[in-house]
Protein backbone atom coordinates (compact mmCIF):
# COMPACT_ATOMS: atom_id res chain seq x y z
CA UNK A 1 0.00 0.00 0.00
CA UNK A 2 2.71 2.31 1.15
CA UNK A 3 4.67 1.63 -2.37
CA UNK A 4 1.06 2.28 -4.66
CA UNK A 5 0.70 5.97 -2.46
CA UNK A 6 4.58 6.83 -3.02
CA UNK A 7 4.37 5.38 -6.72
CA UNK A 8 1.11 7.48 -7.18
CA UNK A 9 2.62 10.81 -5.60
CA UNK A 10 5.81 10.57 -7.88
CA UNK A 11 3.60 9.95 -10.93
CA UNK A 12 1.49 13.11 -9.81
CA UNK A 13 4.48 15.37 -9.26
CA UNK A 14 5.68 14.09 -12.48
CA UNK A 15 2.65 14.88 -14.54
CA UNK A 16 2.83 18.41 -12.87
CA UNK A 17 6.03 19.04 -14.00
CA UNK A 18 5.50 18.31 -17.40
CA UNK A 19 2.41 20.61 -17.60
CA UNK A 20 4.69 23.21 -16.64
CA UNK A 21 6.45 23.38 -19.78
CA UNK A 22 3.03 24.24 -21.27
CA UNK A 23 1.40 27.29 -21.66
CA UNK A 24 -1.58 28.52 -19.36
CA UNK A 25 -4.93 28.59 -20.55
CA UNK A 26 -6.38 32.03 -21.16
CA UNK A 27 -9.61 31.93 -19.03
CA UNK A 28 -12.60 34.50 -18.73
CA UNK A 29 -16.24 35.05 -17.93
CA UNK A 30 -18.32 36.81 -20.61
CA UNK A 31 -21.10 38.36 -18.61
CA UNK A 32 -24.12 38.52 -20.66
CA UNK A 33 -25.09 41.85 -21.79
CA UNK A 34 -28.74 43.94 -23.22
CA UNK A 35 -27.31 43.27 -26.40
CA UNK A 36 -26.45 39.80 -26.01
CA UNK A 37 -29.92 38.61 -24.82
CA UNK A 38 -31.63 41.64 -27.78
CA UNK A 39 -29.27 39.18 -30.19
CA UNK A 40 -30.69 36.41 -28.94
CA UNK A 41 -34.00 36.39 -28.58
CA UNK A 42 -33.96 37.96 -32.54
CA UNK A 43 -31.86 34.94 -33.47
CA UNK A 44 -31.75 31.78 -31.82
CA UNK A 45 -35.33 32.29 -30.58
CA UNK A 46 -36.82 34.51 -33.50
CA UNK A 47 -40.50 35.18 -34.81
CA UNK A 48 -43.19 31.77 -34.68
CA UNK A 49 -42.01 29.59 -37.52
CA UNK A 50 -42.18 26.57 -39.41
CA UNK A 51 -38.67 25.54 -40.49
CA UNK A 52 -38.48 22.73 -43.39
CA UNK A 53 -35.83 20.08 -44.38
CA UNK A 54 -36.06 18.01 -46.87
CA UNK A 55 -34.82 14.61 -47.48
CA UNK A 56 -36.25 13.17 -50.49
CA UNK A 57 -39.15 11.34 -49.70
CA UNK A 58 -38.73 12.59 -45.94
CA UNK A 59 -39.44 16.07 -44.69
CA UNK A 60 -38.50 17.24 -41.15
CA UNK A 61 -40.21 20.25 -39.83
CA UNK A 62 -39.74 21.96 -36.65
CA UNK A 63 -42.15 24.52 -34.73
CA UNK A 64 -40.52 26.89 -33.13
CA UNK A 65 -41.41 30.42 -30.83
CA UNK A 66 -45.21 28.45 -30.63
CA UNK A 67 -43.88 27.97 -26.77
CA UNK A 68 -41.15 27.59 -24.61
CA UNK A 69 -40.15 24.21 -26.06
CA UNK A 70 -40.45 23.33 -30.07
CA UNK A 71 -42.07 20.19 -31.69
CA UNK A 72 -40.50 18.42 -34.28
CA UNK A 73 -42.43 16.27 -37.40
CA UNK A 74 -41.00 13.85 -38.66
CA UNK A 75 -43.06 13.18 -42.01
CA UNK A 76 -42.58 10.85 -44.29
CA UNK A 77 -45.10 9.10 -47.33
CA UNK A 78 -47.15 6.96 -44.82
CA UNK A 79 -47.38 9.50 -42.01
CA UNK A 80 -46.18 11.79 -39.24
CA UNK A 81 -44.04 10.74 -36.44
CA UNK A 82 -43.72 14.00 -33.57
CA UNK A 83 -40.80 14.34 -31.25
CA UNK A 84 -42.27 16.44 -27.77
CA UNK A 85 -45.81 18.47 -27.20
CA UNK A 86 -45.01 21.90 -25.93
CA UNK A 87 -46.87 22.90 -22.37
CA UNK A 88 -49.92 23.24 -23.06
CA UNK A 89 -53.14 22.01 -25.17
CA UNK A 90 -53.73 25.59 -26.45
CA UNK A 91 -49.82 26.18 -28.09
CA UNK A 92 -49.71 21.98 -29.10
CA UNK A 93 -52.67 22.48 -31.34
CA UNK A 94 -51.51 25.99 -32.89
CA UNK A 95 -48.10 24.06 -33.96
CA UNK A 96 -50.45 20.58 -34.74
CA UNK A 97 -52.84 22.89 -36.94
CA UNK A 98 -49.43 24.58 -39.16
CA UNK A 99 -46.92 21.41 -38.93
CA UNK A 100 -50.50 19.41 -40.32
CA UNK A 101 -50.88 22.45 -43.28
CA UNK A 102 -47.76 22.03 -44.47
CA UNK A 103 -47.40 18.41 -44.59
CA UNK A 104 -50.74 16.17 -44.12
CA UNK A 105 -50.82 12.65 -42.71
CA UNK A 106 -51.53 10.59 -39.84
CA UNK A 107 -50.15 10.74 -36.67
CA UNK A 108 -47.80 7.34 -36.62
CA UNK A 109 -46.52 8.23 -33.22
CA UNK A 110 -45.76 10.50 -30.42
CA UNK A 111 -41.92 10.52 -28.92
CA UNK A 112 -41.56 11.94 -25.66
CA UNK A 113 -37.87 13.25 -25.19
CA UNK A 114 -38.25 13.60 -21.46
CA UNK A 115 -40.58 14.68 -18.48
CA UNK A 116 -40.44 18.36 -18.08
CA UNK A 117 -43.79 19.99 -18.40
CA UNK A 118 -42.58 22.03 -21.58
CA UNK A 119 -42.47 18.97 -23.51
CA UNK A 120 -45.64 17.10 -22.56
CA UNK A 121 -47.76 18.96 -21.79
CA UNK A 122 -50.58 19.37 -24.96
CA UNK A 123 -49.38 15.56 -25.75
CA UNK A 124 -53.48 15.21 -25.95
CA UNK A 125 -53.72 17.40 -29.02
CA UNK A 126 -50.94 14.42 -30.83
CA UNK A 127 -52.66 11.59 -28.95
CA UNK A 128 -56.30 12.94 -28.12
CA UNK A 129 -57.55 8.99 -26.94
CA UNK A 130 -55.69 6.35 -24.60
CA UNK A 131 -54.19 3.96 -26.82
CA UNK A 132 -54.99 5.91 -30.26
CA UNK A 133 -50.68 6.97 -30.88
CA UNK A 134 -48.41 4.80 -29.48
CA UNK A 135 -46.54 7.49 -27.20
CA UNK A 136 -42.52 6.57 -26.55
CA UNK A 137 -40.31 7.27 -23.48
CA UNK A 138 -37.75 5.58 -21.64
CA UNK A 139 -38.53 3.53 -19.11
CA UNK A 140 -37.55 5.90 -16.22
CA UNK A 141 -39.66 8.75 -17.57
CA UNK A 142 -43.14 8.25 -14.97
CA UNK A 143 -40.76 7.76 -12.45
CA UNK A 144 -38.85 10.78 -13.07
CA UNK A 145 -42.10 12.57 -14.00
CA UNK A 146 -43.80 11.66 -10.82
CA UNK A 147 -40.50 12.79 -8.77
CA UNK A 148 -39.97 16.15 -9.96
CA UNK A 149 -43.58 16.85 -9.89
CA UNK A 150 -44.91 15.21 -6.61
CA UNK A 151 -44.05 15.46 -3.14
CA UNK A 152 -42.03 18.66 -4.18
CA UNK A 153 -44.65 19.52 -6.22
CA UNK A 154 -45.77 23.50 -4.30
CA UNK A 155 -41.93 24.66 -3.84
CA UNK A 156 -41.08 23.55 -7.78
CA UNK A 157 -44.79 25.25 -9.05
CA UNK A 158 -43.82 28.58 -7.16
CA UNK A 159 -39.82 28.78 -7.65
CA UNK A 160 -40.62 27.67 -11.56
CA UNK A 161 -42.90 30.72 -12.27
CA UNK A 162 -40.51 32.66 -10.68
CA UNK A 163 -37.78 31.74 -13.14
CA UNK A 164 -40.21 31.91 -16.33
CA UNK A 165 -41.44 35.31 -15.16
CA UNK A 166 -44.86 35.04 -14.76
CA UNK A 167 -46.15 38.45 -14.49
CA UNK A 168 -43.31 40.42 -16.31
CA UNK A 169 -43.47 42.53 -18.96
CA UNK A 170 -42.64 41.66 -22.48
CA UNK A 171 -40.65 44.72 -22.50
CA UNK A 172 -38.37 43.86 -19.74
CA UNK A 173 -38.32 40.11 -20.45
CA UNK A 174 -38.31 39.09 -23.91
CA UNK A 175 -38.10 35.71 -24.59
CA UNK A 176 -37.17 33.08 -22.43
CA UNK A 177 -33.42 31.82 -23.54
CA UNK A 178 -34.87 28.80 -24.55
CA UNK A 179 -37.85 29.87 -26.97
CA UNK A 180 -40.69 31.77 -26.52
CA UNK A 181 -41.87 32.74 -23.24
CA UNK A 182 -43.96 30.44 -21.51
CA UNK A 183 -47.63 30.91 -21.24
CA UNK A 184 -49.15 31.17 -18.38
CA UNK A 185 -52.46 32.30 -19.45
CA UNK A 186 -52.53 28.91 -21.15
CA UNK A 187 -53.86 26.00 -18.77
CA UNK A 188 -50.46 24.24 -18.85
CA UNK A 189 -50.11 20.56 -18.51
CA UNK A 190 -53.94 20.40 -19.12
CA UNK A 191 -53.00 17.60 -21.95
CA UNK A 192 -50.43 15.46 -20.50
CA UNK A 193 -50.09 12.22 -21.73
CA UNK A 194 -48.01 9.01 -20.14
CA UNK A 195 -46.18 6.92 -22.63
CA UNK A 196 -47.66 3.63 -23.76
CA UNK A 197 -44.07 2.26 -25.09
CA UNK A 198 -40.85 2.57 -22.88
CA UNK A 199 -37.50 0.79 -23.46
CA UNK A 200 -33.87 1.40 -22.06
CA UNK A 201 -30.63 1.57 -24.04
CA UNK A 202 -31.42 1.81 -27.22
CA UNK A 203 -34.49 1.02 -30.01
CA UNK A 204 -35.32 1.39 -33.41
CA UNK A 205 -38.56 2.23 -34.47
CA UNK A 206 -39.82 1.36 -37.96
CA UNK A 207 -42.61 3.86 -39.12
CA UNK A 208 -44.39 4.64 -42.06
CA UNK A 209 -41.36 4.08 -44.08
CA UNK A 210 -39.02 5.77 -41.82
CA UNK A 211 -36.49 4.28 -39.61
CA UNK A 212 -35.86 6.16 -36.21
CA UNK A 213 -33.77 5.14 -33.33
CA UNK A 214 -34.49 6.81 -29.79
CA UNK A 215 -30.79 6.25 -27.73
CA UNK A 216 -31.09 6.88 -23.68
CA UNK A 217 -29.02 10.04 -22.88
CA UNK A 218 -29.47 11.09 -19.55
CA UNK A 219 -28.20 14.74 -19.23
CA UNK A 220 -30.79 17.68 -17.95
CA UNK A 221 -32.53 14.81 -17.17
CA UNK A 222 -31.85 11.18 -16.28
CA UNK A 223 -34.93 10.26 -18.49
CA UNK A 224 -33.55 11.97 -21.38
CA UNK A 225 -33.58 10.66 -24.87
CA UNK A 226 -32.46 11.56 -28.16
CA UNK A 227 -33.75 10.89 -31.62
CA UNK A 228 -31.10 9.68 -34.25
CA UNK A 229 -32.57 9.33 -38.29
CA UNK A 230 -29.68 7.23 -39.18
CA UNK A 231 -30.45 7.63 -43.35
CA UNK A 232 -30.95 11.26 -42.89
CA UNK A 233 -28.15 11.90 -40.81
CA UNK A 234 -30.34 14.06 -38.65
CA UNK A 235 -29.65 14.44 -34.86
CA UNK A 236 -33.10 15.69 -32.20
CA UNK A 237 -30.97 16.14 -29.45
CA UNK A 238 -33.61 17.03 -26.80
CA UNK A 239 -33.18 18.90 -23.92
CA UNK A 240 -28.91 17.78 -23.96
CA UNK A 241 -28.23 20.89 -26.20
CA UNK A 242 -29.59 24.10 -27.08
CA UNK A 243 -28.38 27.66 -27.72
CA UNK A 244 -26.99 28.53 -24.30
CA UNK A 245 -25.13 27.28 -21.32
CA UNK A 246 -26.53 24.48 -20.70
CA UNK A 247 -28.79 24.24 -17.33
CA UNK A 248 -26.72 22.12 -15.28
CA UNK A 249 -28.68 23.40 -12.08
CA UNK A 250 -31.66 24.52 -12.38
CA UNK A 251 -32.86 27.69 -9.78
CA UNK A 252 -36.86 26.26 -9.55
CA UNK A 253 -35.22 23.42 -7.88
CA UNK A 254 -34.51 19.78 -8.86
CA UNK A 255 -32.32 16.97 -7.76
CA UNK A 256 -28.82 16.90 -9.17
CA UNK A 257 -28.43 16.73 -12.94
CA UNK A 258 -26.19 13.65 -13.87
CA UNK A 259 -23.18 16.16 -15.45
CA UNK A 260 -20.91 12.86 -15.79
CA UNK A 261 -23.51 11.18 -17.74
CA UNK A 262 -24.42 14.93 -19.87
CA UNK A 263 -21.03 14.60 -21.42
CA UNK A 264 -21.34 10.82 -21.88
CA UNK A 265 -24.36 11.38 -23.94
CA UNK A 266 -22.98 14.51 -26.03
CA UNK A 267 -19.76 11.90 -26.60
CA UNK A 268 -22.49 9.55 -28.06
CA UNK A 269 -24.19 11.83 -30.42
CA UNK A 270 -20.70 12.74 -31.33
CA UNK A 271 -19.86 9.63 -32.72
CA UNK A 272 -22.71 9.54 -35.20
CA UNK A 273 -21.07 12.58 -36.78
CA UNK A 274 -25.06 14.19 -38.27
CA UNK A 275 -25.23 16.57 -40.96
CA UNK A 276 -28.13 18.26 -38.84
CA UNK A 277 -29.36 19.16 -35.23
CA UNK A 278 -32.24 20.13 -34.27
CA UNK A 279 -33.33 20.61 -30.50
CA UNK A 280 -36.14 20.76 -28.84
CA UNK A 281 -35.16 24.42 -27.98
CA UNK A 282 -34.13 27.25 -30.14
CA UNK A 283 -33.00 27.19 -33.79
CA UNK A 284 -31.31 24.17 -36.07
CA UNK A 285 -27.67 23.98 -36.92
CA UNK A 286 -27.17 22.58 -40.46
CA UNK A 287 -23.82 21.27 -41.78
CA UNK A 288 -21.73 18.35 -40.08
CA UNK A 289 -18.66 20.72 -39.16
CA UNK A 290 -21.31 23.29 -37.30
CA UNK A 291 -22.82 20.37 -35.63
CA UNK A 292 -19.68 18.48 -34.83
CA UNK A 293 -18.23 22.24 -33.30
CA UNK A 294 -21.15 22.45 -31.18
CA UNK A 295 -21.27 18.96 -29.35
CA UNK A 296 -18.03 19.14 -28.85
CA UNK A 297 -17.96 23.14 -27.57
CA UNK A 298 -21.04 22.08 -25.54
CA UNK A 299 -19.45 18.93 -23.58
CA UNK A 300 -16.01 20.44 -23.22
CA UNK A 301 -17.67 23.19 -21.56
CA UNK A 302 -19.57 20.83 -19.40
CA UNK A 303 -16.16 18.95 -18.36
CA UNK A 304 -14.23 21.74 -17.66
CA UNK A 305 -16.26 23.41 -15.38
CA UNK A 306 -16.99 19.96 -13.76
CA UNK A 307 -13.09 19.06 -13.37
CA UNK A 308 -12.70 23.08 -11.81
CA UNK A 309 -14.82 22.13 -9.02
CA UNK A 310 -13.29 19.37 -8.61
CA UNK A 311 -9.60 20.69 -8.42
CA UNK A 312 -10.80 23.58 -6.40
CA UNK A 313 -12.47 21.14 -3.90
CA UNK A 314 -9.44 19.19 -3.53
CA UNK A 315 -7.03 22.78 -2.95
CA UNK A 316 -9.35 23.07 0.05
CA UNK A 317 -11.36 26.22 -1.38
CA UNK A 318 -15.26 26.71 0.30
CA UNK A 319 -18.45 26.38 -2.04
CA UNK A 320 -18.68 30.40 -2.47
CA UNK A 321 -15.00 30.58 -3.18
CA UNK A 322 -15.37 27.89 -6.30
CA UNK A 323 -18.49 29.80 -7.22
CA UNK A 324 -17.24 33.69 -7.95
CA UNK A 325 -14.09 31.85 -9.48
CA UNK A 326 -15.23 29.34 -12.43
CA UNK A 327 -14.71 30.64 -15.86
CA UNK A 328 -14.19 28.81 -18.87
CA UNK A 329 -11.31 28.76 -21.53
CA UNK A 330 -11.92 32.08 -23.77
CA UNK A 331 -12.65 29.84 -27.02
CA UNK A 332 -15.32 28.78 -24.96
CA UNK A 333 -16.39 31.46 -23.04
CA UNK A 334 -17.00 34.13 -26.15
CA UNK A 335 -18.43 31.15 -28.07
CA UNK A 336 -22.43 32.17 -28.66
CA UNK A 337 -23.39 28.54 -28.34
CA UNK A 338 -22.53 29.17 -24.63
CA UNK A 339 -23.58 32.05 -23.56
CA UNK A 340 -24.46 32.19 -19.87
CA UNK A 341 -28.23 32.93 -21.07
CA UNK A 342 -30.13 30.24 -19.34
CA UNK A 343 -27.56 28.25 -17.15
CA UNK A 344 -25.02 30.22 -15.46
CA UNK A 345 -21.39 28.95 -14.47
CA UNK A 346 -22.19 29.72 -10.57
CA UNK A 347 -25.12 28.13 -10.47
CA UNK A 348 -23.43 25.26 -12.10
CA UNK A 349 -20.32 24.92 -10.10
CA UNK A 350 -22.39 24.49 -6.68
CA UNK A 351 -24.71 21.70 -7.89
CA UNK A 352 -21.84 19.86 -8.68
CA UNK A 353 -20.10 20.31 -5.78
CA UNK A 354 -23.16 19.59 -3.77
CA UNK A 355 -23.80 16.41 -5.77
CA UNK A 356 -20.49 14.78 -4.93
CA UNK A 357 -19.70 16.28 -1.66
CA UNK A 358 -22.71 17.55 -0.01
CA UNK A 359 -23.06 20.93 1.90
CA UNK A 360 -20.78 20.99 4.19
CA UNK A 361 -17.63 22.48 2.70
CA UNK A 362 -15.21 21.17 5.17
CA UNK A 363 -15.13 25.00 7.30
CA UNK A 364 -15.86 24.02 10.99
CA UNK A 365 -17.88 27.64 11.47
CA UNK A 366 -20.56 26.20 9.33
CA UNK A 367 -21.11 22.85 11.70
CA UNK A 368 -23.23 25.10 14.41
CA UNK A 369 -23.97 28.54 13.10
CA UNK A 370 -25.64 31.24 15.07
CA UNK A 371 -29.33 31.02 14.07
CA UNK A 372 -29.54 33.46 10.90
CA UNK A 373 -32.48 35.30 12.88
CA UNK A 374 -30.40 35.78 15.61
CA UNK A 375 -27.28 36.44 13.90
CA UNK A 376 -29.05 38.91 11.54
CA UNK A 377 -30.61 40.82 14.43
CA UNK A 378 -26.85 41.17 16.47
CA UNK A 379 -25.35 42.47 12.99
CA UNK A 380 -28.16 45.03 12.59
CA UNK A 381 -27.54 45.84 16.32
CA UNK A 382 -23.74 46.23 15.83
CA UNK A 383 -24.72 48.19 12.60
CA UNK A 384 -26.37 50.72 14.55
CA UNK A 385 -29.55 49.49 14.32
CA UNK A 386 -32.69 49.23 11.83
CA UNK A 387 -32.59 52.91 11.03
CA UNK A 388 -28.89 53.24 10.40
CA UNK A 389 -29.08 49.54 7.85
CA UNK A 390 -31.65 51.33 5.85
CA UNK A 391 -29.58 54.55 5.47
CA UNK A 392 -26.66 52.59 4.41
CA UNK A 393 -28.95 50.24 2.18
CA UNK A 394 -30.10 53.21 0.55
CA UNK A 395 -27.44 55.50 0.20
CA UNK A 396 -25.25 52.59 -1.55
CA UNK A 397 -25.02 52.69 -5.35
CA UNK A 398 -24.88 48.34 -5.46
CA UNK A 399 -27.81 46.99 -6.18
CA UNK A 400 -26.86 43.71 -4.87
CA UNK A 401 -25.42 45.14 -1.68
CA UNK A 402 -28.28 46.98 -0.64
CA UNK A 403 -30.47 43.81 -1.52
CA UNK A 404 -27.71 42.27 1.32
CA UNK A 405 -28.91 44.98 3.60
CA UNK A 406 -32.67 45.04 3.42
CA UNK A 407 -32.55 41.00 3.34
CA UNK A 408 -30.79 41.05 6.64
CA UNK A 409 -33.06 43.84 7.90
CA UNK A 410 -36.10 41.44 7.06
CA UNK A 411 -34.48 38.18 8.50
CA UNK A 412 -33.65 39.83 11.84
CA UNK A 413 -37.60 40.38 12.77
CA UNK A 414 -36.07 44.03 13.85
CA UNK A 415 -38.34 46.27 11.87
CA UNK A 416 -41.39 47.58 13.37
CA UNK A 417 -44.82 46.72 11.95
CA UNK A 418 -45.31 50.66 10.71
CA UNK A 419 -42.60 50.29 8.81
CA UNK A 420 -42.44 46.40 6.88
CA UNK A 421 -44.60 48.25 4.10
CA UNK A 422 -42.00 50.49 3.11
CA UNK A 423 -39.14 47.88 3.73
CA UNK A 424 -41.22 45.78 1.23
CA UNK A 425 -41.49 48.77 -1.63
CA UNK A 426 -37.43 49.15 -0.94
CA UNK A 427 -36.97 45.64 -1.71
CA UNK A 428 -38.87 45.45 -4.89
CA UNK A 429 -37.33 48.28 -5.95
CA UNK A 430 -33.82 47.18 -5.06
CA UNK A 431 -34.99 43.85 -6.95
CA UNK A 432 -35.77 45.46 -9.56
CA UNK A 433 -32.02 46.96 -9.87
CA UNK A 434 -30.54 44.12 -9.48
CA UNK A 435 -32.47 42.43 -12.22
CA UNK A 436 -31.88 45.74 -14.49
CA UNK A 437 -28.40 43.79 -14.57
CA UNK A 438 -28.96 40.88 -15.20
CA UNK A 439 -29.47 39.31 -18.87
CA UNK A 440 -29.63 35.50 -18.04
CA UNK A 441 -33.15 35.12 -18.35
CA UNK A 442 -33.80 32.51 -15.77
CA UNK A 443 -32.25 34.61 -13.23
CA UNK A 444 -34.16 37.78 -14.30
CA UNK A 445 -37.49 36.45 -14.63
CA UNK A 446 -37.27 35.60 -11.06
CA UNK A 447 -36.03 38.53 -9.28
CA UNK A 448 -38.37 40.43 -11.43
CA UNK A 449 -41.42 38.23 -10.17
CA UNK A 450 -40.25 38.43 -6.65
CA UNK A 451 -40.21 42.07 -7.01
CA UNK A 452 -44.11 42.00 -8.47
CA UNK A 453 -45.52 39.41 -5.30
CA UNK A 454 -43.73 42.14 -3.29
CA UNK A 455 -45.57 45.03 -4.64
CA UNK A 456 -49.16 43.11 -5.55
CA UNK A 457 -49.27 39.71 -3.37
CA UNK A 458 -48.67 36.59 -4.98
CA UNK A 459 -50.54 35.61 -8.63
CA UNK A 460 -52.87 32.34 -7.70
CA UNK A 461 -51.59 29.27 -8.94
CA UNK A 462 -53.81 27.84 -11.01
CA UNK A 463 -53.70 23.98 -11.52
CA UNK A 464 -54.54 22.60 -14.78
CA UNK A 465 -58.10 20.22 -14.81
CA UNK A 466 -57.34 16.86 -14.50
CA UNK A 467 -58.90 13.90 -16.47
CA UNK A 468 -59.88 10.41 -15.05
CA UNK A 469 -57.99 9.58 -17.50
CA UNK A 470 -54.64 10.75 -16.57
CA UNK A 471 -55.80 10.02 -13.13
CA UNK A 472 -55.60 6.04 -13.34
CA UNK A 473 -52.47 7.00 -15.14
CA UNK A 474 -50.29 8.17 -11.53
CA UNK A 475 -49.15 5.34 -9.22
CA UNK A 476 -50.88 4.80 -6.60
CA UNK A 477 -48.32 4.88 -4.26
CA UNK A 478 -47.50 8.78 -5.14
CA UNK A 479 -50.77 9.71 -3.13
CA UNK A 480 -49.90 8.10 -0.15
CA UNK A 481 -46.05 9.18 -0.62
CA UNK A 482 -47.36 12.29 -0.45
CA UNK A 483 -49.22 12.56 2.45
CA UNK A 484 -46.75 13.01 5.71
CA UNK A 485 -46.28 16.86 4.05
CA UNK A 486 -49.56 17.58 3.23
CA UNK A 487 -50.45 16.91 6.95
CA UNK A 488 -51.95 20.40 9.18
CA UNK A 489 -49.71 20.40 12.11
CA UNK A 490 -52.01 22.55 13.73
CA UNK A 491 -55.16 19.51 13.49
CA UNK A 492 -52.85 16.78 14.69
CA UNK A 493 -51.61 17.87 17.71
CA UNK A 494 -52.84 15.08 20.42
CA UNK A 495 -53.98 12.43 17.70
CA UNK A 496 -53.34 9.24 17.12
CA UNK A 497 -55.28 7.03 14.89
CA UNK A 498 -55.48 4.92 11.85
CA UNK A 499 -57.20 4.59 8.86
CA UNK A 500 -57.32 1.57 6.96
CA UNK A 501 -58.25 1.57 2.74
CA UNK A 502 -59.06 -1.76 0.62
CA UNK A 503 -58.21 -0.52 -3.14
CA UNK A 504 -60.26 -3.59 -4.42
CA UNK A 505 -59.65 -3.25 -7.66
CA UNK A 506 -55.97 -3.25 -7.22
CA UNK A 507 -56.37 -6.03 -4.42
CA UNK A 508 -54.27 -4.19 -1.86
CA UNK A 509 -54.68 -2.66 1.52
CA UNK A 510 -52.81 0.16 3.20
CA UNK A 511 -52.94 1.22 6.74
CA UNK A 512 -52.25 5.18 7.34
CA UNK A 513 -51.71 6.33 11.14
CA UNK A 514 -51.37 9.87 12.03
CA UNK A 515 -48.92 9.53 15.33
CA UNK A 516 -48.48 13.11 17.26
CA UNK A 517 -47.78 15.18 13.85
CA UNK A 518 -46.11 11.70 11.79
CA UNK A 519 -47.92 10.03 9.06
CA UNK A 520 -46.99 6.35 8.59
CA UNK A 521 -47.96 4.17 5.60
CA UNK A 522 -48.02 0.44 5.73
CA UNK A 523 -48.49 -1.76 3.01
CA UNK A 524 -50.07 -5.41 2.99
CA UNK A 525 -50.17 -5.29 7.02
CA UNK A 526 -49.72 -2.71 9.93
CA UNK A 527 -46.70 -2.63 12.17
CA UNK A 528 -46.85 -4.12 15.41
CA UNK A 529 -48.51 -1.64 17.90
CA UNK A 530 -50.77 0.24 15.32
CA UNK A 531 -53.92 1.17 16.55
CA UNK A 532 -57.25 -0.21 15.53
CA UNK A 533 -58.49 1.64 12.83
CA UNK A 534 -61.37 4.33 13.36
CA UNK A 535 -62.90 2.88 10.11
CA UNK A 536 -62.44 0.77 7.14
CA UNK A 537 -63.04 1.83 3.74
CA UNK A 538 -63.56 -0.05 0.48
CA UNK A 539 -63.07 1.78 -2.53
CA UNK A 540 -61.04 1.67 -5.58
CA UNK A 541 -58.24 3.55 -6.57
CA UNK A 542 -59.41 6.19 -8.88
CA UNK A 543 -62.13 7.24 -6.62
CA UNK A 544 -59.34 7.39 -3.24
CA UNK A 545 -57.01 9.47 -6.01
CA UNK A 546 -60.49 11.91 -6.28
CA UNK A 547 -60.49 12.28 -2.46
CA UNK A 548 -56.95 12.80 -1.81
CA UNK A 549 -57.19 15.85 -4.38
CA UNK A 550 -60.53 17.22 -3.12
CA UNK A 551 -61.92 16.72 -6.09
CA UNK A 552 -64.06 14.43 -4.02
CA UNK A 553 -65.29 14.08 -0.52
CA UNK A 554 -65.85 11.14 1.14
CA UNK A 555 -69.54 11.57 1.24
CA UNK A 556 -70.22 12.41 -2.18
CA UNK A 557 -68.19 8.96 -2.75
CA UNK A 558 -70.46 7.20 -0.09
CA UNK A 559 -73.98 8.60 -1.91
CA UNK A 560 -72.13 7.64 -5.46
CA UNK A 561 -71.71 3.79 -4.27
CA UNK A 562 -67.85 4.27 -5.01
CA UNK A 563 -67.21 4.13 -1.29
CA UNK A 564 -67.87 1.92 1.52
CA UNK A 565 -67.50 2.79 5.05
CA UNK A 566 -67.27 0.57 8.04
CA UNK A 567 -67.18 3.18 10.61
CA UNK A 568 -68.58 6.04 11.22
CA UNK A 569 -68.40 8.92 8.26
CA UNK A 570 -67.57 11.67 10.69
CA UNK A 571 -64.87 10.29 11.48
CA UNK A 572 -63.53 9.74 8.52
CA UNK A 573 -64.25 13.19 7.15
CA UNK A 574 -62.08 14.72 9.98
CA UNK A 575 -59.41 12.34 9.07
CA UNK A 576 -59.60 13.91 5.45
CA UNK A 577 -59.54 17.23 6.50
CA UNK A 578 -56.86 16.84 8.23
CA UNK A 579 -55.00 17.25 4.67
CA UNK A 580 -53.98 19.76 2.17
CA UNK A 581 -54.96 18.90 -1.14
CA UNK A 582 -52.56 17.29 -3.76
CA UNK A 583 -50.65 14.37 -4.44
Amino acid sequence: MHRFVLAFTSLTLALLSACQHGRALDQTRVVPTPAMLADHCKTAVGERRIERFEFGEVSILVAIAYDVANTIMIHGPQGNVIVDAMSSLEHAAEAKRDLLTAAPGPVLALILTHSHFDHVGGATAWAPSAGEVPIWATERFTEHFFSQYGVFQKAEQTRGRRQFGVGVSEADLPCSALGARLDFGSEIGAGLRLPTHTFSGKTTLELGGMTIELVEAHGETDDQLFVWLPEQSVLLPGDNLYHAFPNLYTIRGTKPRPVGEWIASLDAMRRLEPALLIGSHTGPIEGREAVSTALRDYRDAIAWLRASVVRAANAGLSRDAIAESVTLPEHLATAPMLRELYGQLDWSALSIYDAELGWFDGRPELLYPVPSAELAAREVELMGGVEAVRAAANASDDPRFRLHLLTKLGVSGQVPDDQREALDRELAATLRAVAAEVYNTNGRGYLLTSAIELERGPTPIISPTISDEFLREIPIELFFTAMPARLKLDQAGGVHETLRIDLDDLDRSVWVTLRHGVVEVAWAQAFPGTPEPIARLTTDSLTWKRIALQLDTAGQAVLAGKLEIDGPLAAVQDFFDRFDRGI
